[in-house]
């Protein structure tokens, strides 16, 4: 069955089912127009924290992503393979590595950007007013403290 007739023969009414369908749609997007420079959304999402956490580790990349440490091994391993990330030892902890972000990945953030933006214009983010997003993002920490592990 066809996404259409499915949206059309079910109202969608929830926020959960709405967020969930535009976060789908989001990925799509952007893992399509980000696979013409060899990266994926995850990839992305990595360098845009490492802009303004120099020396972070894997770990620390990990939790600000909502992910395990295993679950980012995969997209820094290809970061840094394709140069778009350095891995080198902590000057603090000689056991740990840190990532940085390389010239070619810092070259890179603006194209990412651009990518983001487009989308946000297509779909029309960009006409919400500044409310909105206050509000969506105090709804964000309410969902990440319910789902906080004692």
């Amino acid at each position: 069955m066809k996404f259409e007739k499915v949206v059309e023969s079910h109202y969608y009414d929830r926020f959960g089912e709405l967020l969930y369908i535009l976060h789908k749609n989001n990925r799509k997007y952007l893992n399509d127009a980000l696979a013409e420079y060899d990266l994926n959304l995850l990839q992305a999402m990595c360098m845009f924290i490492m802009i303004d956490r120099k020396d972070i580790n894997q770990q620390e990349l990990a939790d600000l992503l909502f992910l395990t440490k295993s679950g980012t091994t995969k997209a820094i391993r290809k970061l840094e393979v394709d140069g778009f990330i350095e891995r080198s030892k902590s000057e603090k902890d000689a056991r740990q590595y840190v990532l940085n972000l390389t010239q070619k990945g810092y070259d890179t953030i603006p194209t990412l950007i651009r990518i983001y933006e487009e989308w946000e214009e297509l779909i029309g983010l960009n006409e919400l007013d500044k409310e909105f997003f206050e509000i969506l993002t105090k709804l964000t920490y309410k969902a990440i403290d319910l789902n906080k592990k004692e």
